[in-house]
Parts: structure tokens; sequence; C-alpha cells
């Protein structure tokens, strides 16, 4: 709930208005390395027309680290198998409403996928 200003038309000053909204109100965007593991977003953008193969990793936290751990990094899930391929030389502008929790493309790419996640009519950030 934002906070209450004087509203500054009322003479006496004895009224109040809602104060400006701040930012976790809105949709917050984040670009996420690729093969990190991330909170799950909203849904994902695209920002730039991509190149190559874009896959994401929808399982849990668990079974992505058993996975990473397996190829013998427990901080990055690097092999292509583990991701499914959702998007083959995307537009930009495109909205997928999926969650995962991790991406992987090629380094032509990186920086053209946005996960954003929503803000809350709370004022509670949803990031």
């Amino acid at each position: 709930m934002p906070n209450y200003t004087q509203d500054p038309n009322s003479s006496s000053g004895s009224k109040q208005i809602p104060g400006p909204l701040t930012d976790q109100h809105y949709d917050r965007p984040r670009n996420v390395p690729t093969g990190s593991l991330v909170k799950t977003p909203n849904y994902i953008l695209v920002n730039s027309t991509l190149t190559n193969n874009v896959g994401f990793f929808f399982g849990s936290s668990a079974s992505y680290a058993a996975k990473a751990t397996s190829e013998g990094n427990a901080a990055v899930l690097t092999g292509s198998q583990h991701y499914t391929t959702m998007l083959s030389a995307g537009t930009v502008g495109t909205v997928l409403h999926i969650n995962p929790c991790a991406y992987s493309g090629s380094t032509a790419d990186i920086g053209k996928i946005t996960f954003v996640y929503k803000g809350g009519l709370d004022g509670l950030g949803r990031a």
C-alpha cells in the first residue's frame, strides 16, 4: 500500500492522497545468465531476434543440482540434453508464458532472453 501524502489542492492541509507507487508495484525484468538456476519467472520475453535455438529447464532445483553435479560443475548446468528446446529463431517481442528455472542458449544470444517477475498490488516484489 502506498504511503499517503498531503493533498496539494487542499488549503487546510488535512486532506491526504495516495503517494506514488513504488517500483515493486511494476513488473521487474531480469537478464539471467545462461545455465544458471534462478527463481521461476511469470513469463519470458525475447528482447532481440535469436540466432540459435534456446532451451529451458523445467525441473526442480534438486534435479538441476544433481544434473549439474553429474557434469562436474555444481553451479551451472551446461549440457543441452537437459533443456527442452522452446524457441528456434524467436523474434523480438515474443512472450512465452512458461515458468522454467534456467535456460540455455548460444553465446550469440546472451542477453536476448529476459525473465519477467510480476509486481504485486500489495507493493511486495515477486523476484
